[in-house]
């Protein structure tokens, strides 16, 4: 009589296990999902700062700075087309970095000053047009006027309204406290007679009393309707530690 065979234990199962199929959609997803860590991969962390100055909201580049955008292997000395399309369709993608931080990322081949002579200003544009001092009315004191539910409601004076009136709200505008996003600012209420800026509180921290501001800038290109835009709202005496002496 034949005696059957048991496979062992080394030699796997006798019956394969199916292969998990997906969807064509969930394939494509997933395809792209790798090529942008495969793009990223090896070009060295991107390590942001603040660019030398802004005009009309859009960065301009101060001594050894460049553009530099997530996941893509060149970086930018000067505003190319590139550079361009990226502040047109997804401004807050567009990021400043200094040239020794690229890793190996390479020069953008398109930054030739005979190629971007007719866009946008060069790099040090700001130097021949420097930017005016910011006026002391572009940092509005608030005071704590309610806090309900994760909402925090910050009142202006009544001599900010019409500024307040001309000032946009961009997406994820920051409740900045010790350097970290508190919170998210909603709107800004200016038919009131103290204007009302409207917080939702990140429920990881804890709501902090006390006197604050909202810093203003120039808006970006989607919010250029309006000559102001809230750059983030702070602490106020956090503010007066960080200024400079």
């Amino acid at each position: 009589m034949r005696e059957e065979r048991i496979p062992s234990a080394q030699e796997g199962p006798a019956i394969p296990s199916p292969k998990r199929s997906f969807s064509p959609w969930i394939r494509t997803y997933l395809k792209g999902s790798d090529a942008g860590r495969a793009d990223a991969k090896g070009l060295g962390a991107l390590k942001p700062v603040e660019p030398a100055t802004r005009r009309e909201g859009k960065p301009l580049l101060g001594e050894d700075q460049v553009y530099v955008m997530k996941y893509e292997k060149e970086y930018h000395p000067a505003w190319c087309r590139v550079v361009a399309e990226k502040w047109s369709s997804a401004p807050r993608g567009l990021l400043v970095t200094l040239l020794a931080d690229v890793g190996m990322r390479t020069r953008c081949p398109e930054c030739d000053p005979s190629l971007n002579s007719a866009m946008e200003p060069p790099v040090h544009e700001h130097a021949r047009h420097p930017q005016p001092t910011r006026q002391p009315d572009q940092v509005i004191p608030l005071r704590v006027v309610g806090f309900s539910h994760g909402v925090l409601f910050l009142a202006a004076g009544p001599k900010y309204q019409e500024l307040l009136k001309g000032t946009a709200v961009e997406p994820a505008t920051p409740l900045l406290v010790d350097g970290r996003r508190h919170g998210m600012l909603l709107r800004v209420d200016a038919s009131r007679q103290e204007p009302l800026l409207v917080i939702q509180m990140d429920p990881r921290y804890k709501f902090r009393n006390g006197a604050y501001q909202v810093r203003l800038r120039p808006p970006l290109q989607r919010s250029a309707t309006k000559p102001y835009a809230v750059d983030f709202v702070e602490p106020a005496a956090r503010a007066r530690h960080a200024a400079p002496h």
